[in-house]
């Protein structure tokens, strides 16, 4: 066991200078490594008892074990829950995954390509509330038309239309704002715990859902809330475009990314003249 756990060392130090070049093992295989070191210099002591050995070896096995003991409370814990990522969804070489934080800070949620034994994080994350009741109906990367999109129908509702490559994201505008559309009209938003996110290829503009609130990121940040009664156009700062400016629901529709967007357009136009 002792000498098994002395060969994992440089092993594990070569993995986890893999790891800083921004990949990550595939099936956590760093932390399963890390775990069966922890867990050989902690069993090494205990199964050697009634053997015969030398002074220098029953030194050498104490020492390891409460080397082994001491970090392991700490470590132990962190491989099992922080230190390792998820599999939630996959499609072909990529992959939906999610990462925790400790204590209560809530998971991130990124898409990552299969690269062989790795992982590698592409720039892409989405929002999804749901802690560890994650179910996800749909999700599809399409590398050809450069973009992700999907559907999460848990506790906390989740829809998303993402690029991942501009150009090709750009060049299929037609195909992908019928598909935006689509989806929301699928999984409507706009209720408790929702969340949704529409970036919309023709000029890039992100509509976000966040429960009854919807954030218009164009030129100028727009927030929509739907207060039941009627509708409130804020910006971020919570300050309202003009003064008490609200509309009736009939007036606006069905807060949809592609309502959502006519409406700015036409605020925007109006506040122009």
């Amino acid at each position: 066991m002792m000498w098994v756990q002395i060969a994992l060392l440089p092993i594990i130090v070569v993995m986890i200078n893999v790891t800083n070049s921004g990949v990550m093992w595939r099936w956590n295989l760093l932390n399963w490594m890390m775990v069966g070191g922890y867990i050989l210099g902690l069993l090494a002591l205990p199964a050697s008892r009634g053997l015969e050995k030398p002074g220098l070896l029953k030194w050498w096995l104490r020492i390891d074990f409460w080397f082994s003991l001491i970090p392991a409370v700490i470590a132990l814990p962190l491989l099992f829950y922080v230190g390792r990522h998820y599999i939630d969804a996959e499609d072909g070489d990529y992959v939906l995954y999610h990462t925790r934080g400790l204590m209560m800070a809530a998971p991130h949620y990124g898409l990552g390509k299969k690269e062989g034994l790795f992982i590698r994080p592409m720039s892409k994350s989405v929002r999804i509330n749901d802690y560890d009741n994650v179910k996800i109906e749909c999700f599809k990367v399409d590398a050809q038309k450069g973009f992700m999109y999907g559907l999460e129908r848990g506790v906390s509702p989740a829809t998303w239309v993402l690029p991942i490559d501009s150009a090709k994201y750009h060049n299929h505008a037609k195909e992908i704002t019928a598909l935006i559309d689509s989806l929301y009209q699928l999984q409507p938003l706009l209720i408790s715990q929702s969340c949704g996110a529409f970036v919309f290829p023709d000029d890039f503009v992100e509509i976000s859902y966040f429960e009854k609130q919807v954030t218009y990121g164009g030129s100028a940040s727009y927030d929509i809330e739907d207060q039941g009664d009627c509708i409130a156009v804020k910006t971020p700062d919570g300050y309202l475009i003009v003064p008490r400016l609200k509309f009736t629901q009939d007036s606006i529709g069905e807060l949809s990314p592609k309502v959502v967007k006519a409406f700015i357009k036409r605020l925007e136009n109006r506040n122009s003249k």
